[in-house]
């Protein structure tokens, strides 16, 4: 079957790991270029917005997570990977200005975010067929009403400032 096939095409995790709140939330994300080797890089700030009180200031806490088996092309404007076969898989590209533009996930990519107790590991996994839903995915190891929603119902709506 095709689709099983394509599903475990790619997969790539990143070497990079973050601490952070244990159950903080992902208000913030960003693909950007790292200039010197040319690696597709995941900035994700993760805050503890929803605890702020008089005792609990507001953090934010950026961290950058890079994907080394994913390369840039510049003559496409976009990211590629390898297939089992050799073959290039798109993961992500550039859009608008190349001075200013932003880059995004193909749609066959998706980055999940899995948070064990705040330790956060960020793994891309891209096909060459687009997919549906959410690309950037946070799954926690708690039993929130959020997370079993999401194992219930499937991948949870974004926010439009998301």
């Amino acid at each position: 079957m095709r689709v099983a096939i394509l599903l475990a095409t790619l997969l790539t995790t990143s070497s990079d790991h973050a601490q952070t709140f244990a159950y903080g939330e992902m208000i913030w994300h960003q693909l950007y270029l790292e200039g010197t080797g040319g690696e597709l890089v995941a900035r994700i700030t993760f805050s503890n917005l929803l605890y702020v009180s008089g005792d609990e200031p507001r953090r934010d806490e950026p961290f950058d997570f890079r994907f080394p088996g994913v390369q840039f092309d510049s003559a496409r404007r976009a990211f590629f990977a390898s297939g089992r076969h050799g073959e290039l898989i798109p993961v992500a590209r550039f859009r608008g200005d190349p001075v200013c533009g932003w880059i995004d996930l193909a749609p066959g990519a998706k980055i999940y975010l899995l948070k064990g107790s705040g330790r956060v590991t960020a793994i891309l996994i891209a096909t060459d067929y687009p997919r549906r839903g959410m690309h950037w995915i946070v799954m926690d190891d708690n039993c929130s009403l959020q997370n079993l929603l999401v194992a219930l119902f499937g991948e949870r709506r974004v926010r439009p400032d998301s």
